[in-house]
Order: C-alpha cells, then sequence, then structure tokens
C-alpha cells in the first residue's frame, strides 16, 4: 500500500514564492573597483623617471641652476651642496642592488651615505601606491645641512632616506614609480657580476658581458646611434680624460646602461631609446677590446 505524504498549502506556498522571488540581482558585486592613482600612472613617463633618479636636480633642462624643490621653504643649495645624500643612484645603484651589486665596494666618505641595504629590483611586481609612498617618504628627515655634513657618521641621520615631498613634485614621483615598474633593466640579463666579500670591502668583476646578444647587430646600433659623437672605435670622447666608450662598457656595464637610457645629463646626450635585446646587443659588441680598445 502507498504511503501519501500531505504537504501543508501554506508552506507550498511559500517555496513557490522562493523559487519565483529567486532572482540574481543578490549576486556580489564583480564590477572592479576604480584604482585611484590609475590616471597619475599612467600620465607618467619612463624616460623622465631614468633622468630623476640619475639626478633630479638636472633632470629637467640638464643644469642644477634651475632645480626648484618642490616645497618653496627648502633651499636648493642645501641640497645642490650635498647632492650626494639626495640622488636616488647614490644609495641604490644605477643596478638598483645597492650594497649587493655593483656598489659592493663603495664605502661611505664624508660627502656622500652609505649604500642602501634594500634592493629595487623586481619591483615591477609591487604595488605602485606602496612604491609611490616609499618614495615621498612623507613626514621623513628633514633637508638640513647639519644632517648632510657627514657619511662617516650615521649619527647625524644623512644615511636616512629624506622626505621627497619637499623635494620632488607628485607627477615626478610618478615618474620614478613608472621608471622602476617597467623602465629599469634587469642587469642579470646584460652581464655576470662576480663579487666577493661585503660591503663595504668587497670586489667585483664582470664576465659574460651582453649575454646572449649578437655583436653584429650591437655593432650597427653603435653605428646609427653612437658613433657620430663617440667615434667608430669609442675613442673620441674620452671618461674622465682615460677612459674609452669600450673600456666604460667593460669595466662598468651597469653604469653604461643606464647612461645610454638616461642621457648623460647636462651634455648633447640624451635619452637613447633601447630595449633590453638591444642592450644586450651594444655591449656584447662593445667587449671587444679591439674593435673598441681602452
Amino acid at each position: 500500500m502507498k504511503t501519501f505524504f500531505k504537504i501543508p498549502v501554506f508552506l507550498m506556498i511559500g517555496l513557490s514564492l522562493a523559487f519565483v522571488g529567486c532572482t540574481h540581482d543578490d549576486r556580489t558585486d564583480t564590477t572592479v573597483p576604480v584604482d585611484p592613482d590609475l590616471a597619475s600612472y599612467e600620465a607618467a613617463d619612463v624616460v623622465s623617471g631614468y633622468k630623476l633618479f640619475n639626478d633630479f636636480r638636472k633632470a629637467e633642462t640638464g643644469s642644477t641652476d634651475d632645480f626648484v624643490p618642490n616645497d618653496a621653504t627648502v633651499d636648493p643649495a642645501h641640497i645642490n651642496d650635498y647632492n650626494e645624500f639626495y640622488r636616488c643612484k647614490s644609495c641604490h645603484g644605477w643596478d638598483l642592488k645597492g650594497r649587493y651589486g655593483s656598489y659592493i665596494n663603495r664605502g661611505p666618505q664624508a660627502a656622500r651615505p652609505d649604500v642602501a641595504a634594500i634592493q629595487l629590483v623586481n619591483l615591477q611586481y609591487s604595488d605602485k601606491r606602496v612604491i609611490f609612498d616609499k618614495i615621498k617618504n612623507l613626514g621623513g628627515p628633514a633637508v638640513d645641512p647639519a644632517r648632510t655634513a657627514d657619511g662617516l657618521n650615521p649619527a647625524l641621520g644623512g644615511n636616512n632616506h629624506a622626505d621627497y615631498s619637499v623635494i620632488l613634485s607628485d607627477a615626478q614621483i610618478w615618474d620614478l614609480v613608472k621608471f622602476l615598474k617597467e623602465g629599469a633593466l634587469d642587469t642579470d640579463q646584460l652581464y655576470q657580476i662576480n663579487t666577493t666579500g661585503t660591503y663595504p670591502s668587497g670586489t667585483l668583476a664582470f664576465s659574460d658581458i651582453g649575454r646572449d646578444g649578437n655583436a653584429a647587430s650591437g655593432n650597427t646600433f653603435y653605428t646609427n646611434k653612437c658613433a657620430s659623437c663617440h667615434g667608430t672605435d669609442g675613442k673620441l670622447i674620452l671618461f674622465g680624460g682615460t677612459t674609452s666608450v669600450g673600456k666604460f662598457a667593460r669595466t662598468k656595464p651597469y653604469e653604461l646602461q643606464f647612461k645610454v637610457l638616461s642621457g648623460q645629463l647636462g651634455t648633447a646626450m640624451g635619452h637613447t631609446p633601447t630595449s633590453l635585446s638591444e642592450m644586450k646587443n651594444l655591449l656584447k659588441a662593445l667587449n671587444d677590446n679591439v674593435a673598441y680598445p681602452n
């Protein structure tokens, strides 16, 4: 004998209303939130970031005479006279590796601070607002000649990251952020740096300069972009009066790669658009000490 279960009418009506009323209106909103920093970041300029990292005092015109701090109460001379305490490259290095790369032996002196223990590589994976806030360092140490009087005396505080909100505008800081996230080349892809010991008394040497680059393509790049000023053999302009382009590339590839992209501020040498592969090719070519002698 079959058994029948009777469902109360009010329950059936309730279930019906529940199914009829079941819509997608209560789903979690999947709208991507608007990034308030996106417009500022997209408007930023990578090349300007290169120049600012090199020397923000010369980034606009190539001359420190036109440098104006973001805060009008800051005396430009307090930065110009102690510029090594404020230039990004002075603490972080041309390769962004701080004391773990090309500046492993660049100890502090009276006129410059020690090198940062924090590396800035791989920041392309970091949040742009975090980078922005770290650079701006609102409320950090003030621009003060007494603080930057002697890099050998860290008790003065000159080795601490200054409050860059009084030095750089927000737009300039965004340029630096964009450079760090999109512009900086991975120097590990350009050469092998061999370090021994620890900062500040470590040693370094370079090998495999140009890595898997193509020397023939590098020679073409040099002929088209560099030879008119530096000469076909790289000896027309000698850095410091003694160093050819070839020697510079073989002894300081970390600085050469940066100077190609930022330009030599204050001179006729401007930014040269260069991809990672083109930089490999150029360094590969310049590593030939016959074609580009010392």
